[in-house]
């Protein structure tokens, strides 16, 4: 296990065991904390975690990432309730936040507006009133606990003092950050009890184990709800999908059930459904190709070449690699930012480099030739629609090795990346053999084409009947 990953895990334990004395309604809110939130601004903690001496500092000495695993199993054993009746009469109740990414057409053909509910946690998010399905929204469900979270901040407040110069508990930021999320999750725990009398769920799907979403499923765990965790991206970094926590995770292929049975999961707690918004992959584009090439601006008589990139970051690596590509290769380029927004600066940079305006992912994907993208859900979509895929990594610490199995299309260095972009444009044989690997890949990571919403409502069906 790195030093990096062990100090992380083993300073999470510290924090889960230091303050889980912190009780509200019985649940030790310290398993209910995000913890990276905690520690995301607080760059000498993220340096420190590096060094082999950081491990002095901590008492709980984590060897595994299981470790952190078997911490929750433990104590979701202590709150869980069994089901004893089959709530086949209650709702199913979606969570719809910014990671669920359901498409209307999932809602409308595998969910029964007379037994769905979808909670909107938002504003922001997409409009689905064309749904004939009721919706609630996070905001009736909220209430006034200020009494109780200044209580449990000030319990907090003991605990922090009690620990004087700990390393990480005395800086003001991470402080401010405990104490305000404290509050938080004292109201969504008022939120999620409310949510639960009122709409009677006999399932409910959420799409991360963090935030709101653990709240959701620690509180539905305690209340004997079964819940089905739909994973929202590959799982790149382990930091957003450690622990696992819902009844069923629902997973993209066999990558992610042996990554968790790893862990140490209880049997039969994944079950692999794919996304159901991949759906849409084998659906035919809503744009042809030649109006494609006509709205973007792209020349006919070149293949076209998707770089898909996530705001600024490693913007001078994305520049060696266009600049590498251009001198050797007639290819029309396109930049897709994670946002898909705005133009992206390297579109206002490159004056050939062309903006893919906010045409939907699925529209984008059957009308180009390549793909190059950061460790991104869009390089396994790309390849889903049988598109040659690279990969432009990084040394993220964390990092699972979910694509290395692709081999040398993946690639730290910009320029070699690009140089085999220029290879698999020209050598036959390189290109038979990149093929070969990213279907092996493919019958790994998403073995199963069947639609993904047929495989969730049978899941749905299974767990409620």
């Amino acid at each position: 296990m790195k030093t990096y990953l062990q100090n992380y895990w083993s300073l999470y334990l510290d924090f889960i065991h230091d303050f889980k004395d912190i009780k509200y309604k019985g649940y030790s809110l310290s398993y209910f904390i995000h913890f990276p939130s905690l520690i995301r601004k607080n760059e000498k903690i993220w340096h420190a975690l590096h060094e082999n001496k950081f491990s002095e500092r901590v008492r709980n000495k984590v060897s595994n990432q299981s470790d952190i695993q078997v911490a929750f199993n433990q104590y979701i054993t202590t709150i869980k309730k069994q089901q004893s009746v089959k709530k086949t009469t209650g709702n199913v109740l979606v969570i719809n936040d910014s990671l669920i990414r359901f498409p209307n057409e999932t809602y409308n053909d595998y969910f029964e507006p007379q037994k769905t509910v979808i909670l909107m946690t938002s504003n922001r998010e997409r409009n689905i009133k064309e749904l004939n399905i009721p919706v609630s929204h996070i905001d009736d469900f909220k209430t006034n606990k200020k009494k109780a979270i200044i209580q449990i901040q000030y319990q907090a407040k003991l605990i922090l003092r009690s620990f004087g110069s700990h390393h990480l508990y005395k800086n003001d930021t991470f402080q401010k950050i405990l104490l305000s999320k404290l509050a938080a999750i004292v109201n969504q725990i008022e939120i999620v009890h409310k949510m639960i009398e009122d709409i009677s769920p006999s399932c409910i799907i959420t799409s991360s184990p963090n935030h709101f979403g653990r709240v959701v499923t620690l509180i539905a765990t305690a209340s004997g709800i079964p819940t089905i965790c739909m994973q929202h991206g590959i799982i790149g970094n382990e930091f957003g999908y450690i622990p696992k926590i819902a009844t069923i995770d629902a997973v993209y292929g066999q990558f992610e059930v042996d990554w968790y049975q790893r862990l140490g999961i209880p049997n039969n707690s994944c079950e692999i459904i794919g996304h159901p918004r991949f759906d849409q992959a084998f659906k035919p584009p809503s744009i042809s190709k030649s109006n494609f090439y006509k709205k973007l601006g792209l020349d006919k008589g070149k293949e076209s070449l998707l770089i898909v990139v996530r705001e600024k970051r490693s913007i001078g690596k994305w520049r060696i690699l266009i600049n590498t590509i251009v001198k050797k290769m007639n290819v029309n380029i396109l930049i897709k930012d994670f946002t898909n927004e705005v133009p992206h600066d390297l579109t206002k940079e490159f004056a050939f480099v062309h903006s893919t305006q906010g045409l939907e992912l699925y529209d984008i994907l059957p009308n180009i030739d390549f793909v190059v993208s950061y460790t991104s859900t869009v390089a396994l979509e790309a390849m889903l629609v049988n598109k040659p895929v690279f990969i432009l990594h990084n040394k993220l610490p964390s990092y699972t090795g979910y694509f290395n199995s692709l081999g040398d299309a993946v690639q730290l260095d910009p320029e070699m990346l690009a140089e085999l972009i220029i290879k698999y444009s020209n050598d036959e044989k390189w290109r038979s053999i990149m093929k070969a690997k990213q279907d092996k890949f493919i019958e790994y990571a998403y073995p199963d084409f069947s639609l993904s919403g047929e495989r969730l409502k049978k899941l749905i069906t299974r767990i409620t009947n």
